[in-house]
């Protein structure tokens, strides 16, 4: 149970941002921009699938070039771009000969999707070699961390899952970054940045009760040390969590929580209340935590629920998934209520 100065701490978190975010308006006509190119650009079909052993990321700043971001483990490995009724791959040079030692001739190598011989072998390569490679030390350990959770919670079997009742928001069908204003990666320091404010690393959806859900903002770190506490961690989250209660009560709100719900043919109002859980994703330590705690704002008539998700170091290198930490906990409460 957290003490009275941690939990005031904590509310200070969320008080400055929404003075930051009363401050600076300008983040209201973008987000409205956003999610109207969003639910334009939904209602058509990805001319390509995507390939086996890579991830597809997208952006809400990728709307107008049809481009999408290809990852392994989270690494950046190329951009595919949809152009005049065809599909390209321009392959990152750098990421691939430093990470994976593929060679390529050139910077601004572009290749045909379905027909270049060279593209077929970049997708072989990833599907094939690189997958069974254990020796590959990428740029972003917390991307690797981030993407395989992606996955994790991708996953629509319910006994194949790790965690029930949880599934990442995506954009296009892609998983992707929810961008806000904010940088709030520093402790202690929160800044606006405007558009090039920081992403909340998984955004996801999670049924709750009766055919119910809610918003989950989700903060992932690959370590937990003194200095990036589960206690640390969760202000960052409570930051980009309260960005989005803000969001929801915005001009473009309703659009935004239709998008969160994954269901813009049945519109629902946004509830007078919100209830949004606030997670860290960590190894587990035995640092400073705060978990397991209600936190109100009255402002944003909505009440966060800080939880720890913690995973297995030895676990997580045999690509398995063993967790826990209060959110467990919390989640086999929501099945429990079905």
């Amino acid at each position: 149970m957290a003490n009275i100065d941690e939990k005031a701490q904590k509310q200070q978190v969320i008080s400055d941002a929404l003075t930051l975010l009363e401050k600076n308006k300008e983040w209201e006509e973008r987000y409205r921009g956003y999610i109207s190119n969003a639910l334009a650009k939904e209602k058509g079909k990805r001319p390509f699938n995507k390939p086996e052993g890579l991830s597809l990321y997208s952006s809400v700043s990728m709307y107008k070039g049809n481009t999408y971001d290809l990852r392994f483990d989270g690494q950046s490995v190329g951009q595919v771009r949809c152009r005049d009724g065809k599909v390209y791959l321009n392959p990152r040079k750098d990421a691939n000969e430093t990470y994976f030692k593929f060679k390529l001739s050139d910077e601004n190598e572009e290749w045909e999707w379905k027909k270049d011989s060279k593209a077929i072998e970049f997708r072989k390569f990833f599907r094939d070699t690189a997958r069974k490679s254990s020796d590959i030390k990428l740029k972003s350990p917390e991307h690797r961390v981030e993407n395989r959770l992606l996955k994790e919670f991708s996953k629509s079997v319910g006994k194949e899952k790790s965690l029930c009742n949880i599934q990442p928001i995506k954009l296009y069908g892609c998983f992707f970054q929810f961008p806000t204003p904010f940088k709030a990666s520093e402790h202690g320091k929160l800044t606006y940045a405007a558009q090039y404010g920081g992403g909340i690393d998984i955004l996801a959806r999670v049924r709750t009760n009766r055919g119910n859900s809610r918003i989950c903002v989700m903060e992932v770190k690959d370590q937990n040390i003194n200095s990036e506490s589960q206690s640390v961690a969760i202000e960052q989250a409570l930051v980009y969590a309260t960005f989005v209660a803000k969001l929801l009560h915005s001009n473009s709100g309703k659009q935004w929580w239709d998008f969160f719900r994954n269901n813009n043919k049945d519109s629902k109002s946004i509830p007078p209340h919100l209830d949004i859980d606030v997670v860290t994703i960590m190894p587990k330590s035995d640092t400073d935590e705060f978990c397991g705690e209600l936190l109100e704002c009255k402002e944003l008539s909505t009440t966060f629920h800080c939880h720890s998700l913690y995973y297995d170091d030895e676990e997580f290198e045999k690509e398995r998934f063993v967790f826990s930490g209060t959110y467990p906990q919390q989640l086999k409460r929501y099945k429990k209520t079905q």
